[in-house]
């Protein structure tokens, strides 16, 4: 949400199966059999925040459906609406022995795709098999600005957190080209994984505020906040979602709960200025 990851994150999901169905699996190639459009519906059908899980369940879906070719794999597979309501188990199970790689081994073609192969091999010891000079990390835009964080400090919201997806490592990777407030708290994947609230915890704990909105981009980043309402935490430190989104999206967040939403993060000020108390946003 801080960063605009079209052409990296999910277009690295898009490439890893891609990869992995042609120079792996051996099928031909004549088409894409993942587009990015289908990585965005399973991240809104399902909880697919994670996009090593994501790559790994989208490899297995189109491994267990028959056919030669990637378009007609895409073609013969579930229907994506069906197979991103399914858990990894069950699309492990689908697919059996005719998807041989490993999870880590997915991960380690994603990283080469998204980070590059030296930055993948230094950062996370996967083994090359890409062997791609430059990641689409590269390609990233910062989404966040000076002028964001001074509006809201404008409306006296001080307290700034960042719950994000990344690893430790890619966080701070990122982080550099950020103009963050000094006093940011964060929390990575390894605090825990949405819509786990453990990271949501981590950051309320470190900022103590009254209450609190979540700005997010993913039905994870919904969920995360539900689940943290229902919580004795949540009970006494309530969060509120605002959903990031395009118009098509919203009916889809708005059956799941949403109330706020904003098209880019500089609507965000104007938003919060038309909230009763926005004391913080993790």
């Amino acid at each position: 949400m801080l960063v605009e990851t079209e052409a990296s994150y999910i277009e690295a999901v898009t490439r890893t199966v891609q990869w992995l169905l042609v120079h792996d699996a051996g099928l031909r190639e004549d088409g894409l059999a993942v587009d990015r459009s289908t990585v965005r519906e399973w991240k809104l059908i399902g909880s697919w925040n994670d996009d090593w899980d994501l790559s790994d369940a989208m490899y297995r879906w189109l491994m267990a459906a028959p056919g030669a070719t990637t378009t007609q794999r895409r073609r013969s597979a579930l229907p994506a609406s069906a197979a991103a309501r399914m858990d990894l188990e069950g699309l492990r199970a689908a697919a059996g022995e005719r998807a041989a790689r490993t999870w880590e081994e997915v991960r380690g073609v994603f990283e080469e795709i998204y980070n590059g192969s030296s930055v993948a091999v230094e950062r996370y010891g996967v083994t090359a098999r890409v062997h791609e000079e430059h990641g689409l990390a590269e390609t990233e835009h910062i989404l966040a600005s000076e002028e964001l964080f001074h509006a809201l400090g404008t409306l006296g919201i001080k307290k700034i957190a960042i719950v994000t997806g990344r690893s430790l490592v890619d966080w701070r990777a990122v982080a550099k080209r950020m103009p963050l407030p000094p006093s940011v708290a964060v929390a990575t994947m390894e605090d825990g994984r949405k819509p786990d609230p453990a990271p949501l915890l981590k950051v309320v704990g470190e900022l103590r505020p009254r209450a609190f909105f979540a700005v997010g981009d993913t039905r994870a980043d919904l969920e995360l906040v539900r689940r943290w309402n229902a919580t004795d935490e949540g009970l006494r430190v309530p969060g509120t979602a605002v959903m990031l989104c395009p118009a098509e999206d919203e009916p889809a967040y708005r059956d799941l709960g949403a109330t706020l939403f904003i098209r880019s993060l500089a609507e965000l000020p104007a938003l919060l200025r038309r909230a009763s108390s926005p004391p913080a946003i993790p």
